[in-house]
């Protein structure tokens, strides 16, 4: 398989909002969002506003359609959508469209693992050894004690898996079987490897997902793809799916690799444009802008001390600390920074033709999300600028206690 551009699951949100991360940087060219003049002064809380305001920004990078939602704990403040589900089609994008969310699955692939914390068949310190028993004399003596918080935090030595094109990816051994046996198969392999690293330093890995979906696989006898599905979409009443899967729906919003002149839709039914089943836990979910913000709700009310049908606040809050020593910018799926004076969750997420982005500040009970559906230098462009701006327009703004 050839993929025709780089794996942006690798970009932490970390370099997007302006924090300092060597790490992260050296994935991919980001701009900081400090640097980014917004297209003209974000909107009041109308709908309507926000449409005509999201359609100038994607109308000044040239992005076919993008969305934003901007929400607190318990209400939607504004909720928008603008342009076309594909450039060569005259189809306009709608409210409920889903976008592909990259690397912001991590966040998803977490609260799974959380779940299963929670009910006692896993814990944030149980080792890949333990886990897997029947590999451990096969598996590096340095990667028998990586934990589950090391993993889901990107400090358990793994390698990158970020770019198709890079050695670690071409190295990868063929797969075969289900998604689930494929998962397996590439965590038996890889752990019989090297580190890329020293172990407890962070490195950005996208393969230390797969292994992470592999553990929870294991543990419960199902899926990670029927995880996802029980343990957050039904929950949360999410009518989300998966990214390359083999029932594509063409009518749902097409990504777009960026030309010279503009944007190239990308048929998710083409073969060669699917990744493989081991990056479904690194990046393959799909959503609305309005499911993914319920999903982030519930952790903004954890983050705010409030414990949820799903998780309670203490194990969101683990989620969102970083298990370092000391601590550094990568909790359990999420960056960790201040931003424009508060502190805050970040990430974003592309594999190369769409591009997700969010922010949540538990102490101004705020969270932005942004979609496009475009994913390179433009999209980046685009996204960033609107998160800046609704921060800013919305941080001062009048709310409730919880």
């Amino acid at each position: 398989m050839r993929i025709r551009y780089p794996l942006y699951f690798g970009v932490s949100s970390l370099v997007v909002l302006g924090a300092a991360s060597d790490t992260a940087a050296s994935a991919n060219d980001v701009r900081s969002i400090r640097g980014v003049v917004a297209a003209r002064q974000a909107p009041q809380t109308s709908s309507d506003s926000l449409a005509a305001w999201i359609d100038s920004v994607r109308r000044k990078h040239n992005i076919p359609a993008m969305g934003a939602i901007v929400f607190r704990a318990d209400t939607i403040l504004t909720h928008a959508v603008a342009g076309l589900r594909r450039s060569n089609s005259s189809a306009p994008v709608e409210r409920n469209d889903r976008f592909q969310l990259g690397s912001n699955t991590k966040a998803i692939t977490a609260t799974v693992l959380a779940t299963l914390v929670e009910e006692g068949k896993l814990t944030w310190t149980t080792t890949v050894a333990e886990i897997f028993p029947e590999w451990r004399d096969a598996i590096s003596p340095e990667f028998r004690s990586i934990t589950s918080d090391q993993l889901l935090s990107h400090h358990a030595g793994v390698s990158a898996f970020s770019d198709t094109d890079d050695k670690d990816f071409k190295s990868i051994p063929r797969l075969s079987g289900t998604p689930t046996q494929q998962r397996a198969a590439f965590t038996a392999w890889a752990l019989r490897g090297k580190p890329a690293g020293p172990i407890g330093k962070a490195i950005y890995s996208n393969g230390g997902y797969t292994i992470a979906g592999a553990i929870a696989e294991r543990i419960a006898g199902q899926s990670w793809e029927s995880l996802v599905r029980a343990r957050v979409f039904t929950p949360l009443g999410l009518h989300g799916s998966f990214a390359w899967s083999d029932s594509a729906d063409v009518n749902q919003p097409w990504g777009h690799h960026e030309t010279r002149s503009g944007t190239k839709p990308v048929d998710p039914r083409d073969s060669d444009e699917r990744l493989p089943p081991i990056i479904g836990p690194a990046g393959s979910v799909e959503l609305s802008l309005e499911d993914y913000a319920r999903f982030l709700q519930m952790h903004l009310r954890g983050l705010r001390g409030r414990d949820t049908p799903l998780l309670k606040a203490a194990t969101i809050e683990h989620l969102h600390t970083s298990p370092a020593s000391p601590p550094d910018k990568y909790g359990l799926g999420w960056g960790l920074q201040d931003f424009d004076g508060a502190p805050a969750s970040v990430h974003v997420g592309s594999a190369g033709t769409f591009y997700a982005i969010t922010i949540l500040q538990p102490t101004r009970d705020l969270g932005v999300a942004v979609f496009a559906n475009a994913g390179a230098k433009r999209a980046t462009a685009a996204t960033t600028d609107a998160v800046k701006a609704l921060i800013q327009r919305f941080a001062n703004q009048p709310r409730t206690k919880s």
